[in-house]
């Protein structure tokens, strides 16, 4: 936890994405407003921590919105790519790893998952970071007002396994879970 203050992830200022701010599903503030910033935050550095220290060569970031964490990414790949939900991307390109920070709580799990697998390299790997589903993040969103329904994060975690050996999973304060996973041969 303490990680976060040591090596602060790399964000572009509110400035630049408030123009995004209400638009689709974008709490673009939540980055930047304390107290939810540090919680914001935190799942992004899940993320970097499970990308680690290796330079993949291309990565998609999957339901980027604004590109809040673009430049961050850019620490653990050679190229980073960003698709919005319902965006084409060009069929020929495969990825070696493809984020999803804060999305699949939100669409069709196996469309979106089946796209991701197909968007990967033989050893392709997926990074997911998501809020969990008690009652703790309920009250959390009821009182951010938000209507949006999302997936469990249990939900999440079957679908995934049925297209990703799971490498790592971790989970923090109940709050948020990440996970890595390697693409299965066949689906």
């Amino acid at each position: 936890m303490l990680d976060t203050l040591k090596t602060p992830l790399r964000l572009p200022t509110y400035k630049t994405l408030a123009k995004h701010e209400g638009k689709g599903n974008y709490a673009v503030r939540k980055y930047y407003l304390f107290p939810f910033s540090f919680f914001y935050r935190y799942k992004l550095k899940m993320v970097s921590k499970l990308l680690g220290k290796k330079v993949h060569h291309n990565l998609l970031d999957y339901g980027s919105g604004p590109g809040i964490f673009t430049e961050e990414l850019k620490k653990h790949s050679l190229f980073v790519h960003q698709k919005e939900i319902g965006q084409r991307i060009n069929p020929k390109w495969r990825f070696d790893v493809v984020v999803c920070a804060s999305v699949l709580e939100f669409v069709n799990l196996d469309e979106a998952l089946y796209e991701i697998h197909s968007l990967l390299k033989p050893a392709g790997k997926i990074v997911v970071a998501s809020p969990m589903k008690n009652r703790m993040t309920s009250l959390y969103f009821w009182l951010m007002r938000s209507k949006f329904k999302r997936h469990s994060h249990d939900e999440i975690l079957s679908k995934v396994s049925k297209y990703f050996t799971i490498e790592k999973y971790d989970s923090w304060l109940g709050l948020y879970f990440s996970l890595s996973g390697v693409k299965r041969c066949v689906i």
